[in-house]
């Protein structure tokens, strides 16, 4: 999974470049960035055990990533991920303090309510052939409208023990168990993206769905799939918010699309579909993730961290228009300028 990984397309041809693809620039940018933020900023790094945790501030933000990489590998956009984040974790939550389910049970079923949801965009966006933009804008707005309903004046919080070290809780004291949960889930999806048949297929029908038709690949079906999977993530990244605030909210995953999105197109998924590679997702959510809560430490406003966040997603998505076809990367954008020079 090193370099660009095209997963099951014709441009694995430009997947190679001279200087290092797409995720290797993100190393480089994510090793200058730390070292930046631990010499200039106070309090960013004050000994390992405290850095690692500083990650449990946006893990939950990766685990929506991952599952929105899948849609966004087929061309489409799930506008509906915070919404349904916010209504899982409600879901949860009332079927715990209600129902006096376990909470393990009831999470379960929360995560299975957000695939529930994912589904019913898929297949509004199949059977019905809405745009998923249009889909998923009106979806979220009913899942939002839901989560407010359900949720009520008063929200259930004071979650056990055992279920809040979901969101704070660490291995030996040092590794969060956020980090290990968005570990196992990367490496997996990573897998699936790049060595099996649904990866494949998935990016084919981001390169091209009609091809894909013809090629005997079920669109409709791996659609539905791809929504599913964002949705489930979606409902998971709800439910560790959940245990890390040991409270919820209807509103709680809103904050959650503008920055999962940028991380998907800066770690090298084309909004367009049919390129981009997991490796390069994570990467981007810790260079994001970093880069916010360094900001957030050394006294900026969230407001401030918004603006650059969407600063980065169009600065993403105008140098991944500019190499279209011809590659991806920073080393290959600098070479095309070194090109043009005169002689």
């Amino acid at each position: 999974m090193s370099g660009t990984n095209i997963v099951g397309t014709g441009r694995s041809r430009t997947s190679r470049l001279p200087l290092g693809g797409w995720e290797r620039s993100l190393v480089v940018l994510l090793l200058l960035l730390l070292a930046a933020l631990i010499a200039i900023v106070p309090g960013f790094y004050s000994g390992f055990g405290s850095f690692l945790a500083l990650t449990e501030n946006f893990l939950p933000f990766g685990l929506v990533a991952l599952g929105l990489s899948t849609v966004i590998l087929t061309g489409g956009i799930d506008l509906s991920v915070g919404a349904t984040a916010g209504l899982s974790a409600i879901v949860m939550a009332e079927l715990w303090s209600g129902l006096h389910l376990s909470i393990w049970i009831s999470v379960l079923i929360g995560v299975v309510a957000g695939g529930a949801l994912g589904a019913v965009n898929g297949l509004i966006i199949t059977r019905l052939r809405v745009e998923p933009l249009i889909a998923t804008l009106a979806t979220s707005f009913i899942y939002g409208s839901l989560a407010v309903a359900l949720a009520g004046n008063t929200p259930p919080s004071g979650f056990p023990d055992s279920f809040n070290a979901l969101g704070t809780g660490a291995v030996a004291d040092i590794l969060p168990f956020q980090i290990v949960l968005f570990a196992v889930l990367a490496i997996l999806f990573g897998l699936v993206m790049s060595r099996s048949k649904f990866g494949r297929k998935i990016t084919m029908i981001g390169y091209n769905a009609e091809a894909a038709r013809y090629s005997g690949v079920r669109v409709d079906r791996l659609l539905v799939s791809a929504y599913v999977i964002s949705g489930a993530m979606a409902a998971l990244a709800g439910i560790v918010l959940a245990a890390y605030y040991s409270a919820v909210r209807a509103d709680m995953g809103d904050v959650l699309l503008l920055s999962t999105i940028t991380m998907v197109v800066l770690g090298g998924v084309s909004i367009f579909g049919g390129e981009g590679s997991i490796v390069g997702v994570v990467i981007a959510v810790l260079v994001l993730g970093f880069l916010r809560q360094g900001m957030l430490i050394a006294g900026f406003s969230d407001m401030l961290t918004t603006m650059l966040t969407g600063a980065i997603l169009l600065g993403a998505i105008a140098i991944k228009n500019t190499l279209a076809g011809r590659g991806t990367g920073f080393a290959l954008l600098l070479g095309q300028l070194y090109r043009r020079k005169p002689a």
